[in-house]
């Protein structure tokens, strides 16, 4: 009897997964978008038990997110677009006692048009979360990947260039030869896959992802494929020659989940990679489709067998939930792991004022310097800590002591980005908390529910299920909960690029008086 392997591996808000494998050890790092810290990363001996480690972008002035605002535009009859800018598609390598993470920032700055800035950053020891600043360099394009040609000694990188916003089809795959060391392009771009060699790549559309290995004398191109959503999938070809020509596999797309009836959708933007004994696998992201096409938890993190026989194409698995495999695990695979940061997984909001947050473990209490800046502003960041929500059925707690000066609101957060939230917030003008939502494909944001309060605290709590969400309050001296409303599932749940986080905030109204801090106890998501 084999092993079982139990999915997502990397639960809630975990795209665009980019794996390694050094010193008996995985590494995977997931896109963050328009999140601080960026760019997480992870680490397991066993690829079932997985821990964050850090995040490759810890301080602030390492990258400017105050631009990854969100796009939304119509993509096909009553169908939109949901697109949270930021850092897009990482990939993990290693090489020489390097650690490398190459990436897109996509940013709008205010008025301006969509730019893509690529990079790539490098530590020589992952577990103590100091990443270098970005080198960066010219794609005009976006997921950069990066590969070592261990034989010429050569860097490569390849790149998704598009005609066109995101959304566009016309994208193909292309490659330069890059200085590692400065980010100085060494060759021409030249296109390998995608709609300019339209004779070698029929049925591809809006082709990205990329990733090169090279294998029994061959280079293997895996790229992701017709959209990142219903038809989503990963195809694969290769070539003797690193520049080409490249040989379209006749059996693509190599994974999918169009078409089927599989509770995990939207399958592809994959990573292959083998363990110490020999063994492939790959990583791909998914959402699990729950009843009435409900996601609001959105792309997550699956592990997927692949068997790839000496000179022929890799055969992977389907994503599902749980599977077994005859594979023999690495060698200490029962080691455990260093103990990560207490707050390694706190997000933030863009371009976070870090000096606004104090934390007191000791009163498991955190105040919040208010921003000027609502959780619906579009660049710059807002007051806001939070975690991303990793089951369905979920439950996020907070006390909040009132605030007795005026102008201020404070609160806890259901949040996806600016266009999308639904807020349990306490004003200090009304003396009324009330459920604000802030749902942009519905229409303007309105007010669910309210109630007055008279106490010094107040308890919050939002409560999810695959289904819905309800919010509640209830004072210090009250043993019940009142229940201020619920939405749909639905209304977190479109064409999107992230997951929900559940968090608190605080803002003032009035920017011209400064304002105190106002302090939460007991944030527990769960």
């Amino acid at each position: 009897m084999g092993t079982t392997y139990t999915n997502p591996i990397i639960s809630g808000f975990a795209p665009d997964p980019s794996v390694v494998f050094v010193d008996n050890t995985f590494f995977l790092v997931n896109s963050s978008f328009h999140i601080f810290p960026g760019l997480p990363i992870y680490a397991s001996k066993n690829l079932q038990e997985w821990t964050q480690i850090g995040n490759a972008f810890s301080r602030t002035s390492q990258i400017d997110l105050s631009n990854a605002t969100t796009d939304v535009f119509p993509i096909g009859p009553n169908k939109n677009l949901v697109a949270a800018l930021g850092l897009f598609a990482p990939t993990i390598r290693w090489h020489n006692g390097v650690f490398y993470i190459i990436c897109t920032n996509t940013v709008r700055p205010e008025g301006g048009k969509l730019r893509t800035d690529n990079f790539f950053i490098s530590t020589t020891d992952i577990w103590a979360n100091k990443w270098s600043d970005p080198i960066w360099f010219d794609l005009d394009g976006i997921d950069a990947s990066l590969f070592f040609d261990d034989v010429t000694g050569k860097v490569y990188v390849q790149g998704s260039y598009r005609d066109g916003e995101i959304g566009a089809q016309k994208c193909s795959i292309r490659q330069f030869e890059i200085d590692i060391t400065t980010g100085k392009k060494l060759s021409d771009t030249r296109p390998l896959w995608g709609y300019e060699l339209a004779a070698t790549s029929e049925g591809i559309s809006d082709i990205e992802g990329p990733h090169l290995y090279k294998k029994d004398g061959y280079y293997y191109l895996l790229a992701a494929d017709g959209g990142t959503f219903e038809t989503h999938r990963a195809s694969i070809a290769r070539s003797r020659d690193i520049w080409g020509p490249y040989e379209v596999y006749e059996n693509n797309p190599v994974l999918t989940a169009a078409g089927t009836d599989e509770y995990i959708q939207n399958v592809g933007h994959a990573d292959l990679f083998h363990d110490g004994a020999g063994t492939w696998w790959a990583v791909c992201l998914g959402v699990r489709n729950e009843t009435g096409g409900r996601s609001p938890i959105g792309r997550e993190t699956f592990l997927i067998p692949v068997e790839w026989p000496v000179g022929e194409w890799p055969v992977f698995g389907r994503a599902k939930m749980q599977f077994e495999r005859d594979a023999m695990s690495p060698q200490l695979s029962n080691e455990r792991l260093p103990r990560p940061s207490e707050r390694v997984d706190d997000v933030y909001i863009r371009d976070a004022n870090l000096s606004d947050y104090e934390f007191s473990e000791h009163e498991n209490s955190i105040k919040l310097t208010p921003s000027e800046n609502g959780l619906s502003a579009a660049h710059g960041t807002a007051t806001f800590i939070g975690k991303r929500q990793r089951l369905s059925n979920s439950i996020a707690t907070a006390i909040l002591w009132v605030p007795t000066e005026p102008h201020l609101k404070a609160g806890l957060s259901l949040f996806k980005e600016n266009a999308r939230h639904v807020d349990i917030c306490y004003d200090t003008d009304t003396k009324i908390i009330t459920l604000d939502a802030c749902l942009q494909l519905k229409g303007e944001p309105e007010v669910i529910g309210q109630v007055a309060v008279t106490a010094q605290k107040v308890q919050m709590k939002i409560s999810s299920s695959a289904e819905s969400y309800e919010f509640f309050t209830r004072t210090e001296t009250s043993e019940e909960w009142v229940l201020l409303g619920s939405i749909d599932a639905l209304d977190m749940t479109a064409c999107d690029f992230t997951g929900t986080f559940l968090g608190i905030f605080a803002v003032t109204t009035s920017p011209q008086q400064a304002a105190g801090a106002v302090r939460f106890e007991d944030f527990v998501v769960s």
